[in-house]
């Protein structure tokens, strides 16, 4: 039978040891809630069998536990899935940082060097960035990336946001693979450089990187190849990307009854014609003689009609979205096959007519 991907509460008293490392905790409430968990069980980010904690107000994310894993939820709207791309797992295993104590722009700088080991250079490790990066406590013990040099290796990542240290929740260790070798707890120090030493060819490669075009260097939410998005143990078809919108729980693929409607059947009275006015009657005959009677002009056709201009949206939005594929298949279509490009992208093609076009 197969496994459900479902919400748990089998331990009735699991055991969270404060850690007391977050610098302001009355601002860091969790907002992942009872509706977006059972989003995230339904999209797909996770494998089946995956347990997830009901929702708890009292639970931080820094707290340590053996048998909870807690996640941040901004990955998953970079159009991650978990198991993580080896690379961005290698990373987690060498430097032993949980996932929940990382600030954003770590994720962004993953994501783009990940792409940039799928797309250019294959043999990037994780040994090579700490000739570009050094790993910097930044507050509560979140960490991230800081420069070597004024020349950044990835560009367009440095942006966080504070919302985001307050979405995360947690995940059963024994229902995800390899979850009992997690960390327990969050890191206070990490020497990037002892944790990933460089190795004789590092240089050579992150020189690569720099002689990269910019928009590669760069990073840019688009769609990408799925295999850049997922554990390569995962089927082709569990690969499509799925860029998770924590702001509309409605945008979540979360099975939805809509109750129809009949319309109300009503029978047809045409309008009472007006009486005439006594007073107004000779004068108007007046002004008839030798003329014809003009009908009354029509509204006519405005384009500031909230009607017309709200059917538009659709396909607007749509069109926005075909010209940012068109955009990203001309900028790597030197670099991965054809094949490889337009399949995944006539998918999502497909799937963006569908939904904005109100197809079937």
């Amino acid at each position: 039978m197969a496994r459900q991907t479902r919400s748990s509460s089998d331990d009735s008293t699991p055991s969270f040891l404060p850690q007391n490392l977050l610098q302001y905790p009355e601002k860091e409430w969790c907002t992942i809630d009872s509706a977006h968990l059972s989003a995230l069980q339904s999209s797909g980010i996770f494998l089946e069998g995956t347990v997830f904690r009901p929702y708890d107000r009292e639970i931080r994310s820094d707290m340590a536990s053996n048998d909870w894993l807690c996640f941040n939820a901004f990955p998953f709207t970079l159009g991650l899935r978990f198991v993580f791309p080896v690379f961005i797992t290698e990373f987690f295993r060498i430097t032993n940082l949980r996932f929940s104590q990382t600030m954003l722009m770590l994720w962004r700088v993953l994501l783009v060097l990940d792409r940039i080991k799928n797309a250019r250079i294959p043999e990037l490790s994780v040994h090579d960035l700490p000739l570009a990066y050094r790993l910097r406590s930044h507050m509560s013990s979140r960490f991230l990336f800081y420069f070597t040099s004024n020349d950044p290796l990835i560009l367009r990542a440095t942006r966080n946001e504070e919302e985001g240290k307050s979405k995360f929740f947690f995940v059963k260790k024994s229902s995800i693979l390899g979850g009992a070798d997690y960390p327990v707890k969050w890191l206070r120090r990490a020497d990037f450089s002892k944790l990933a030493p460089p190795l004789a060819d590092s240089e050579k490669r992150i020189q690569a990187i720099r002689l990269l075009p910019e928009i590669e260097r760069s990073f840019i939410l688009y769609p990408t190849s799925p295999s850049q998005h997922s554990s390569s143990n995962m089927s082709d078809a569990s690969k499509v990307p799925i860029l998770l919108d924590l702001e509309e729980v409605d945008n979540y693929p979360i099975p939805i009854q809509v109750k129809k409607e009949t319309p109300a059947v009503t029978s047809f009275k045409p309008a009472a014609a007006p009486k005439p006015n006594p007073r107004t009657h000779a004068s108007t005959s007046k002004k008839r003689k030798g003329s014809e009677t003009t009908a009354p002009a029509s509204e006519g056709f405005s384009y500031e009609d909230p009607s017309f201009t709200d059917s538009l949206e659709p396909m607007t939005s749509f069109l926005h979205k075909v010209i940012s594929w068109l955009y990203i298949l001309n900028v790597y279509a030197e670099h991965v096959s054809w094949l490889e490009i337009i399949k995944p992208y006539l998918c999502l093609v497909l799937q963006g007519l569908q939904q904005d076009t109100g197809m079937a």
